[in-house]
Order: structure tokens, then C-alpha cells, then sequence
């Protein structure tokens, strides 16, 4: 996915960064602000008790107005992969 979208949307404005969580202090460090923030096939795998503090992390690489999506994986865990239950709020 990551591939496609910086072909459809390569402006010389546009940086586009892969990486996982663990990785945000870099991020951070490059001292940009991003208006969109994808967390695809990520969050299952953050524990709960981790999950605010990244959101606030995750927030403050944001620009005014900015957006976080969040893809969740509904459905049984991979046997191979740590994965931790998710839910959408009610």
C-alpha cells in the first residue's frame, strides 16, 4: 500500500516514512509534522497498557488539523505473531 500511494501522490511537498512504532523517537528527531498518519496492521500488536501513551506519541508528529486512521484486525491471531485484542469504542 505504501508503495502504490507514494507513486499516486509523489509531490516533492509529500514525505513518505515506513516504519513501526518502536522507530517514533527517529521520527521524531527529523523535527517534521505530518497531516496524515497511517497505523496499517499495527496497533493488534501494541499492548493495551502501551496504547495511550503511543497515541499521545503519535499525536504530537502531527500538523494542525491533522488525522490518525487506524486499521484493526478483527478475527482470530496469527499463531506466529504476539497480536492482542481490539475493539472499536461504543
Amino acid at each position: 500500500m505504501r508503495t502504490y500511494t507514494g507513486v499516486l501522490h509523489s509531490f516533492p511537498c509529500n514525505h513518505w516514512l515506513s516504519g513501526g512504532l518502536s522507530c517514533l523517537a527517529q521520527v521524531r528527531r527529523i523535527g517534521l509534522t505530518f497531516n496524515f498518519i497511517l497505523l496499517s496492521a499495527v496497533w493488534m500488536h501494541v499492548p493495551p497498557a502501551s496504547r495511550a501513551r503511543a497515541l499521545r506519541k503519535l499525536a504530537t508528529l502531527l500538523a494542525p488539523n491533522g488525522r490518525i486512521a487506524i486499521s484493526l484486525r478483527r478475527g482470530e491471531p496469527d499463531a506466529a505473531r504476539e497480536m492482542r485484542a481490539v475493539s472499536l469504542p461504543n
